[in-house]
């Protein structure tokens, strides 16, 4: 994802962070879902909020295979626009996986169910599952004292995925089989780290346990309650999780240039499972839009209400919010194998945007941050280009394990390079302060009691995170290798306990895939020959040769040494 919270530890696999969408967003140029590339510089947008939606279909689907989609409702009337390269036309309103979009559906269903008083926030596991035939044995006390709020926020302490989602996972269609004694069995067998609630971490696992506790509670499926509650009373009768007789709309799904199958999901279907349309998601927006005077009642209030913070945001009923100086955005993202999704609402202007693309290696920052920053611009300034006074912010600031700023100078500027992202030029707004008005980030640093910059506070899009200084190498300084430097490298290699280290290379870079993960950009350690490091995790990657120089094996290290010898194609 280039920007991405996940692990890459070969105990786990680890295919739900291609759905989980998360709002490093607002920190990455990557936004969180998988790319095959480090996301390009920032570029003057050829669409707005009002459109035109083809400029923004074809934004969305870049120079990939598929196909893309999107619908903006603007000035009380919808336009939509299409793109479509290197594929057959699809028909017209063609059916894509939303991903974790479907979250908020499953927040909405919470929502109701708060308003009509049968469920509270505060309500825990231990009380809501008491006595429930469906879980044997008992839950540990801190997953027991586990609310829903905390469910619905991310705050729950629970891991993205169970401890044993890999056992018997298809990595084409890693959900499907996962169904609700094992999810039961995996909360009761859940150890936290601490008890909740926990600084935000996307949870997969928290909205799957969260979806069944309301079909537990209504005696429904899941589907079912979101087609009884919201798809059915609103219209939107293309937005399902079983495709039925509309399978022959629905977009081919694609990882870069191959055609790779749709998700199937059963447990996990609350976190990801939906299939919609461009129309469909208008409708549903301009519901929720229209508060709690519309079609939804005040659920849909309720829904947009801040709850706690989030990745340096805020997050209501899983529908996460960007604000500054009182003007809200709020948004989601999403992705599957084979699709990316981008949404998002601007009740102060009544509008509302949703991309939707057949291609798992899309950029969603390529529809989100041109709009983002339409809505919160920053000023600029002037060319940080003076070496001597502007080489002590070189470095790299670190505000999470997965999330880390690189500063250096480069082509005699100083330039940010976020995690998963390319290197930028900055501008020097004022003592210490820096903006970026391209990607609409601004800088502003803190000096220990040596002088030097220690602490980075960064914005972007109403978003705020604290980065401290660290001593770890800059990457991504290095230029792209040819493709006579990396064909040693490319190949496939077995980790013990079977899961796939596939190595390929695209624009100069190494990408290297575990299993069903994205892609991730791994660059050269300076100074260390064979040897690559990630910066969307803390882990590295080193060769072993032949004495003919051909890649042998490769040694994963994260939290330990794992090596996996090359397989012969």
């Amino acid at each position: 994802m280039a920007c991405t919270t996940g692990t890459l530890a070969p105990t786990q696999r680890w295919p739900g962070r291609a759905f989980a969408v998360g709002v490093l967003w607002t920190l990455c140029a990557g936004y969180g879902a998988a790319q095959a590339v480090p996301a390009a510089p920032a570029q003057a947008a050829s669409f707005g909020w009002s459109g035109p939606a083809d400029a923004m279909a074809a934004a969305a689907l870049g120079p990939l295979r598929g196909a893309a989609e999107v619908g903006i409702w603007q000035g009380g009337q919808a336009s939509y626009g299409a793109a479509r390269q290197r594929v057959p036309e699809a028909p017209a309103q063609a059916l894509f996986e939303v991903g974790s979009i479907s979250k908020v559906f499953t927040g909405l269903l919470l929502a109701q169910a708060v308003e009509r008083g049968d469920m509270a926030l505060d309500d825990t596991l231990g009380g809501l599952l008491h006595g429930a035939p469906a879980l044997a044995p008992p839950l540990p006390a801190p997953v027991a004292a586990i609310t829903l709020r905390q469910l619905v926020t991310h705050t729950s302490c629970l891991p993205r995925l169970p401890a044993d989602f890999r056992r018997g996972s298809d990595a084409a269609n890693p959900y499907l089989g996962y169904d609700r004694a094992r999810l039961w069995q995996a909360l009761a067998d859940a150890r936290l780290a601490q008890s909740p609630p926990c600084r935000g971490v996307y949870s997969n696992l928290g909205f799957a346990v969260l979806s069944e506790l309301l079909a537990q509670r209504y005696g429904k499926p899941w589907a079912g309650l979101v087609h009884e509650r919201i798809t059915g009373p609103l219209g939107m009768h293309d937005t399902v999780q079983l495709l039925g007789d509309k399978a022959p709309r629905m977009a081919t799904p694609h990882d870069g240039e191959a055609a790779v199958s749709v998700w199937e999901f059963d447990a996990f279907a609350g976190a990801g499972a939906l299939r919609s349309t461009a129309a469909d998601m208008l409708v549903f927006s301009r519901a929720l839009l229209a508060g709690a005077q519309g079609p939804l009642g005040p659920a849909a209030q309720r829904l947009l209400t801040p709850l706690a913070d989030h990745d340096g945001g805020q997050i209501g009923y899983a529908v996460m919010l960007r604000e500054r100086d009182g003007l809200r955005t709020w948004l989601h993202g999403g992705g599957t194998g084979g699709f990316r999704s981008v949404w998002l609402l601007a009740p102060d202007r009544g509008e509302a945007v949703i991309a939707l693309v057949a291609n798992a290696q899309a950029a969603q920052q390529d529809v989100m941050a041109p709009l983002l920053a339409q809505r919160y611009p920053v000023p600029p300034g002037q060319p940080a280009t003076d070496a001597a006074a502007l080489a002590p912010y070189e470095g790299v600031y670190r505000a999470s394990p997965a999330v880390a700023l690189s500063l250096a100078m480069v082509d005699g500027q100083l330039q940010l390079r976020p995690t998963g992202g390319v290197f930028e030029p900055l501008q020097v707004l004022g003592p210490d302060a820096f903006t970026q008005p391209a990607s609409g980030r601004q800088l502003r640093f803190e000096r220990d009691k040596e002088g030097r910059p220690a602490v980075l506070h960064y914005t972007r899009f109403g978003a705020r995170l604290m980065a401290q200084r660290v001593q770890e190498p800059v990457l991504g300084l290095a230029p792209p290798q040819s493709t006579e430097e990396l064909a040693p490298y490319l190949g496939r290699y077995r980790l013990r306990g079977g899961s796939v280290l596939d190595v390929q290379a695209t624009g100069g870079r190494l990408q290297v895939r575990l299993g069903s993960q994205p892609r991730f950009t791994v660059y050269p350690v300076p100074g260390q020959q064979d040897r690559f490091a990630y910066d969307a995790v803390r882990a590295e990657l080193e060769f072993e040769r032949y004495r003919s120089g051909e890649a042998r094996a490769v040694v994963l290290h994260q939290k330990g040494h794992f090596r996996a010898p090359r397989l012969e194609p």
